[in-house]
């Protein structure tokens, strides 16, 4: 519980010091880029450190393309 409390705490510092440049540059699609990302992160970070198993992106990937893969070469 303590190490979500850390991750907001972090992720909110983030925004108060990167979201202010990003909106004084007038840099609207940055600043949803970073919004979105650290979002996405901050949620993942609190979901690993709660002990849910967050797969990794090579399974995804490995998913696809072992298929494909196998096919060309013929095995």
């Amino acid at each position: 519980m303590w190490s979500a409390a850390a991750v907001l705490a972090v992720g909110i510092l983030i925004i108060f010091v990167e979201a202010p440049s990003l909106k004084k540059a007038n840099k609207r699609k940055e600043l949803w880029a970073f919004s979105v990302l650290l979002f996405a992160g901050s949620v993942l970070c609190i979901a690993v450190s709660m002990g849910v198993r967050v797969p990794s992106p090579l399974e995804g990937i490995k998913f696809i393309y072992e298929p494909i893969s196998k096919s060309l070469l013929g095995k």
